[in-house]
């Protein structure tokens, strides 16, 4: 590891611990703010940092989602409500990596949503990724910490391709399902369709870029 590297990497970790010791006294409602904290399947974060710029409509509420890489190593994004109680309200998020996907390992990350508190204190996740590109099938999971109570709470997906333009997914996040299907049309976009809970509709409609 170069010595950029070495320092970028205790940078971010000294500002991830330093962020964590800031407690504010009231939270927004933790399931609702922990969507979208990050790059992922259809709501929950992945292991992995990518680039991507979504429109979203989820439940009615519409939203806007722009993640920006830093190589494997960081990714930052913005979730910008459109609509509902907390129209036009930015909230920031961040993922560091702290390994990268390999033969064996899979891509393990530490992040935070909701860095500038906006709708409460931040929540504090760690999550993991492996690809098994032979069987063109994907698992994703982590645990999250609730800010209200301290809990942790755990989430995990999975994604397996069925045919090169269709993928069928799954998540399971606070004891709620969402299952769904991820159109192709071509590469790098992405249109989500899923149901969460049996009763909420999703829509993700997804342009990724990577370098």
């Amino acid at each position: 590891m170069n010595k950029n590297k070495t320092f970028a990497v205790f940078a971010c970790l000294g500002l991830f611990l330093s962020l964590s010791n800031i407690v504010k006294a009231e939270d927004a409602p933790t399931d609702l703010r922990f969507r979208y904290s990050g790059s992922s399947i259809f709501a929950v974060p992945t292991g992995k940092c990518t680039s991507s710029v979504s429109y979203i409509n989820d439940n009615k509420d519409s939203l806007a989602f722009i993640s920006q890489s830093f190589g494997e190593l960081l990714e930052v994004s913005v979730l910008r409500r459109l609509s509902g109680a907390n129209k036009n309200v930015n909230t920031i998020n961040g993922k560091f990596a702290l390994i990268s996907e390999g033969q064996l390992m899979p891509a393990i990350s530490i992040g935070a949503a909701d860095l500038n508190t906006q709708l409460g204190d931040r929540i504090y996740y760690a999550a993991a990724s492996k690809n098994f590109e032979d069987f063109g099938f994907s698992i994703h999971a982590g645990v999250y910490r609730d800010p209200v109570n301290r809990e942790k709470k755990s989430f995990f997906g999975v994604q397996k391709v069925i045919f090169p333009l269709l993928t069928l997914a799954a998540e399971r996040s606070n004891d709620i399902d969402t299952y769904g299907i991820k159109i192709s049309p071509y590469p790098g976009m992405s249109l989500d369709i899923a149901q969460r809970d049996g009763k909420e509709e999703m829509f993700n409609l997804v342009y990724s870029r990577s370098y």
